[in-house]
C-alpha cells in the first residue's frame, strides 16, 4: 500500500485514532512502547516509515522516513 507522506506530516498533533480513520495507516494494531517511556510507536517496516505519538497525549511528534534506493544495475 501506498503511504501519503504529505498527509503524515500534515497530521503531526493527531492521533493515530484519527490517522487511521482518515486511512493513513493500513496498521489496524495500535502503536506500543515500554512501559515509562514517554512516547509510543508504530514501525511500519515495509513502508520505510517509523511513527512516535506522546504516550500522554496520544499525539503524533516525529515521523521518520528511511529512503532505499532500489536501482538495480
Amino acid at each position: 500500500m501506498a503511504i501519503n507522506i504529505e498527509a503524515l506530516i500534515n497530521s503531526l498533533g493527531k492521533s493515530y485514532q484519527e490517522i487511521f480513520n482518515e486511512g493513513l495507516t493500513p496498521y489496524k494494531s495500535k502503536p506500543r512502547g515500554d512501559s515509562g517511556d514517554y512516547y509510543v510507536s508504530l514501525d511500519m517496516q515495509k513502508e520505510g516509515i517509523f511513527l512516535a505519538f506522546n504516550r500522554t497525549s496520544k499525539k503524533l511528534t516525529p515521523v521518520t522516513l528511511t529512503l532505499i534506493d532500489e536501482v538495480t544495475a
